[in-house]
């Protein structure tokens, strides 16, 4: 599928632009099936988007959101590194959210495999899963490394489009910190996927997954039924050399609570 590309002249009227979006999903989807099933990630770049959303006060919205993890880094819940903390620190501290809500990646276990089973049965559980069926998330959000890896599934890793597969764990000698990740089978199942990418150390990686694609993880990002967005800031697109394909103004969503 070719996906929609919106650029921003910079980070914060991006992430207006998504939090606006996010809402506007959230309310047609609850008033369609009565819930609203979201992953988010950790890393730097969507912080922005979580402290813009941490100030929307609508109970009743929350009340209905139910919060997923795409990845998470196998450290203790309150190590600086854990996503999960991030995450909590930004947006879930600050809204009116049940916490049994929300489906932290486990980080108490012994090992990373367990860690991934766990979480698989997690969203087993949830989304009342057959066997070899996949979950279908209402919204999914993902970033962008410069190695042109999205969640924790990086370039050599096996095993990311199994299709019986929803979680697993990511060990590279490389990281710092071993991984569990959401395989791109359940991420390629959501309804709605979006890319949120700034900087301008993400350009190259932006330019190869856009217009020369590859074998990159996020270039295999190609949503089945659903859409898939990508929400660039200036400094990401500066080496796009088609820019005249993509909308350069993204028009605004009322979000006004009921």
């Amino acid at each position: 599928m070719t996906p929609e590309v919106i650029l921003f002249p910079d980070s914060h009227r991006l992430a207006d632009y998504l939090v606006k979006t996010w809402i506007h999903l959230a309310n047609e989807v609850i008033g369609e099936h009565g819930r609203f099933s979201s992953a988010f990630p950790g890393g730097r770049s969507p912080v922005e988007f979580y402290n813009l959303l941490s100030s929307w006060p609508d109970f009743n919205l929350w009340s209905k959101v139910h919060i997923f993890q795409t990845d998470e880094r196998f450290v203790d819940e309150h190590h600086p590194d854990n996503n999960f903390r991030l995450i909590k620190d930004n947006l879930l501290r600050h809204i009116p959210i049940p916490m049994e809500n929300v489906f932290p990646v486990p980080s108490h276990v012994e090992t990373v495999g367990m860690a991934a089973e766990e979480y698989k049965n997690t969203l087993v559980r949830f989304f009342t899963l057959d066997r070899n069926h996949l979950p279908i998330i209402d919204f999914v959000l993902l970033g962008l490394g410069e190695d042109g890896h999205t969640a924790s599934l990086f370039p050599g890793v096996d095993g990311i489009n199994d299709p019986y597969r929803l979680t697993m764990p990511v060990s590279i000698n490389h990281l710092k910190h071993d991984r569990i990740s959401m395989t791109l089978s359940v991420i390629n199942n959501a309804r709605n996927v979006m890319f949120l990418v700034t900087g301008a150390q993400k350009a190259e990686a932006v330019r190869e997954v856009l217009e020369r694609g590859g074998d990159y993880p996020a270039a295999q990002v190609r949503p089945r039924q659903g859409k898939l967005t990508f929400l660039l800031d200036a400094q990401a697109a500066q080496l796009l050399e088609h820019k005249e394909r993509y909308l350069t103004q993204a028009q605004p969503l009322s979000i006004n609570p009921e």
